[in-house]
């Protein structure tokens, strides 16, 4: 961490850290997923959460009023949770 002067203000510079090893328990867990499951998509995950919790109805609109039935708002909720990085 640095202190830096950046427009004729201080401010803070923090260098990014390296990768790390992943924890013990981490590796195990990973592991015990992959013999039980196999690879699983995420969207599959999503849509079990979604379907035992209801948590995108926790998800609320910043507009002013919401033109859009709440059926259709939560499948495209789950579609843009999905979105891999490279769209």
């Amino acid at each position: 961490m640095d202190i830096v002067r950046k427009h004729g203000e201080p401010w803070i510079k923090v260098s990014p850290l390296g990768k790390q090893e992943d924890p013990e328990n981490l590796v195990a867990l990973k592991a015990e997923i992959e013999r039980r499951w196999g690879a699983i998509d995420l969207i599959d995950i999503l849509k079990e959460a979604e379907f035992a919790t209801g948590f995108t109805s926790e998800f609320i609109s910043v507009a002013a009023r919401e033109a859009v039935p709440k059926a259709v708002l939560r499948r495209r909720l789950l579609l843009v949770l999905f979105r891999p990085r490279d769209w």
